[in-house]
């Protein structure tokens, strides 16, 4: 939500839904070598009811279309506007073309994500399914037939078919009385329900890169796999199988898997190296700092261990690992832990 140019956070009261804080300049977009360009998390602007979400996206859209810089793509972004005239400004902007006050955002705490993973209901006697879908990509593998199998499940059952931010994906209006045969759809094409993944993975997410992609400048989506296997089985050595972290690797540093505000993350700086960021956190409002650079593919998991050895011997009751790096700080990590770049 906070990454985006334009989002809008659930308002609710009680069970009915009241409208939306709108929130506007996040980006994750930059480009090595350019300090001009940066990730920014988004800042809220005020608050819309459900009847006026429409109204108050066409008012940002418009202020951005008249004050944005046209002239330079790399900082033809809501981000850089915002950061030049200010908030303030902002609003005014907005308000002008609404032709009334923005009404002021109300107070929301968000404590958790959920990424509906597994069965859930849906109410009217039926109910929807999340299924992982490992860096978003829906294909057939010889012991893991995901594509064959949600399609038979589809043209079977019926129901819809959701996609979602962490790139799983959701099968609703699935009648109750159905669960059991699309479980066994799913298991006869050996799709696994999500009990099996390790947090690490369920939480993980790359962006297409090589050889999709023509901006990326290392692998992405093809390695990290890979990766995640060696990280589990370094926080199973430490005893920490169970930590809680979201894990994030790009091809280059415009962000499209949001690396910038998870709890660690990839970014590819040339082939087989990568910017090492740490510290931020799995709701998305807080941005990691760079930690190590240029580290080569094979020694991803090595120039982290250490951290994930203090994490182990100092964290707080609940502290996930990007909580950790950001209470203790990075200076005070790479004081402690030489790192090489």
């Amino acid at each position: 939500m906070h990454s985006n140019d334009l989002g809008f956070l659930v308002v609710a009261q009680g069970n009915r839904l009241a409208g939306f804080n709108v929130l506007v300049g996040g980006g994750m977009g930059r480009t090595h070598g350019k300090t001009d360009t940066y990730p920014r998390l988004a800042d809220t602007l005020g608050f819309a009811k459900t009847g006026e979400v429409r109204e108050v996206a066409e008012a940002v859209v418009k202020v951005q279309r008249d004050h944005g810089n046209r002239g330079d793509r790399r900082h033809a972004r809501l981000k850089y506007l915002l950061d030049k005239q200010g908030l303030d400004w902002f609003r005014e902007q907005v308000e002008r073309q609404l032709g009334r006050p923005l009404a002021p955002a109300a107070p929301v705490h968000v404590s958790d994500i959920e990424d509906h993973l597994g069965w859930h209901d849906q109410g009217k006697g039926r109910s929807f399914l999340g299924v992982f879908v490992e860096n978003g990509r829906i294909r057939d593998h010889e012991d893991r037939r995901l594509r064959s199998g949600l399609r038979r499940v589809v043209e079977t059952v019926g129901g819809g078919v959701r996609f979602t931010p962490q790139q799983n994906l959701l099968l609703t209006d699935i009648p109750d009385r159905q669960r059991p045969l699309v479980d066994r759809f799913l298991a006869d094409h050996g799709i696994a329900g999500h009990r099996t993944l390790s947090v690490v993975r369920r939480w993980s997410m790359a962006c297409p890169a090589l050889p999709t992609c023509g901006l990326a400048v290392a692998e992405a989506e093809r390695v990290l796999p890979d990766v995640i296997a060696e990280l589990e089985a370094e926080l199973e050595r430490l005893g920490m199988a169970d930590a809680a972290l979201t894990v994030r690797m790009t091809g280059c540093p415009n962000g499209c898997a949001r690396p910038y505000t998870a709890d660690l993350a990839f970014v590819g700086r040339s082939l087989h190296k990568y910017g090492l960021f740490v510290g931020g956190s799995m709701l998305g409002t807080r941005l990691g700092t760079l930690y190590a650079d240029l580290v080569p593919r094979d020694r991803l998991v090595a120039t982290v261990r250490p951290l994930f050895e203090r994490y182990r011997d100092e964290r707080l009751d609940d502290e996930r690992f990007g909580d950790f790096c950001h209470r203790v700080g990075i200076d005070a990590l790479r004081a402690s832990v030489p790192v090489s770049s």
